[in-house]
Order: C-alpha cells, then structure tokens, then sequence
C-alpha cells in the first residue's frame, strides 16, 4: 500500500512497499530515524572519558582511604565498575541524545538510570572476581561515591554545553538524506535492536 500515513509527530511518512524499495527496504527495520541528533565522535569520546575518570577518582579515593596508594592497582579496582558502566549504559541510553547536552535534567536522569543498572553491575562483577560477597559498607559507599560522581559529571557537562538553537524542518530532512555511516553505527544498530526485543 504505497502512500504517506501520519506519524505521531503529525509529519507525513511516506510508505513505500519492500518490493519497490530495493535495498534499502531493510533500513528502516532495525532503527527508525527520529530525526534525532546523533553525538558527534568527540562528545561520545568526552562522555566516555568523564566516565572513565569519574570511576577511576572512586577507586582512587576508596584505595587512599584504605592505606593504599593510587597507582597501577587501583586501575584493577575500577575494572569491575567500569564493565558494568560501559556494558550497560550504551542500552540505557547513557551515549544517546538526553546525554549529550540536551538538558540539564535529562542528562541526570539519564545517568542515574545508568548508574542504577550499571553499579549493581559492577559490584556483581566484583563479587564473582573476588569469589565472596561485598561487605554492606562497601556496597553503600560504593553505590552513593558513583552516583554522585557519575550523575553530577554528567549534569556538569550538560549544563555546560551550549544549547544548539533548533533547525527548520527543511534543514532537518536534508541531513537525513545525507546522512553518513560513522565509526559509532553499527554501536547505535546494535542497540535499537536489543531495545526491541
């Protein structure tokens, strides 16, 4: 039934059966474009990095406050904390536009969702590395020192990112048909699809 239907934002879709499609028929399968601003490759690379120095101040600070010293181990204990940082916050949408510096607010929701799947994580991944259960102390400071670091980073950084004023619908529609693959793709796919399940 080839023709245009509404979308939920009012603007027409225009339906095109597979047939005619040829291969692009398949784009539209795993990921819908919103018209959503993708990050650029720096700002991903500057939330990752944040994150990482973020996690790393944790276990710095944790190993200082126990008579160590920060060096090459505390790297060891941030590793825990950082596989259940970065394997999950990607699904989260912990790299995804609300994160990007779209809105104070969004930003820290955002990253309190991630902390909250993304720390437990890390402290399961920890106690199975250890082969014992973490004491409750720890699992609070933990949980509460992450959190304040993680989301307080990231509403920093959104709060101090400057607002790009809104582009005309024109403008918006001719970057959609001129898009182009980035190093970051196939990440995004890989997403939309596990959100779909």
């Amino acid at each position: 039934m080839p023709g245009t239907v509404p979308s939920p934002g009012g603007q027409p879709l225009k339906v095109v059966s597979v047939e005619k499609a040829g291969d692009e028929a398949w784009a539209g399968v795993a990921a819908i474009d919103r018209g959503e601003e993708t990050a650029s490759t720096s700002k991903l690379a500057l939330l990752a990095a944040g994150d990482l120095v973020a996690i790393l101040a944790f276990a710095a600070v944790g190993r200082i406050n126990h008579g160590g010293v920060a060096d090459l181990e505390t790297i060891y204990t941030a590793l825990p904390f950082l596989a259940g940082w970065f394997l999950t916050s990607p699904f989260l949408g912990g790299f995804g536009p609300s994160a990007n510096g779209t809105g104070t607010k969004d930003a820290a929701l955002t990253a309190a969702k991630c902390w909250a799947v993304g720390t437990p994580l890390g402290l399961v991944i920890r106690g199975v590395s250890k082969g014992y259960v973490p004491p409750t102390p720890f699992i609070v400071v933990s949980m509460v020192t992450t959190g304040v670091l993680l989301i307080g980073w990231r509403s920093a950084y959104a709060a101090a990112s400057p607002k790009a004023p809104p582009k005309s619908l024109a403008s918006q529609l001719n970057q959609r048909k001129n898009k182009q693959g980035g190093p970051f793709e196939f990440l995004q796919l890989l997403v939309s699809l596990v959100k779909r399940w």
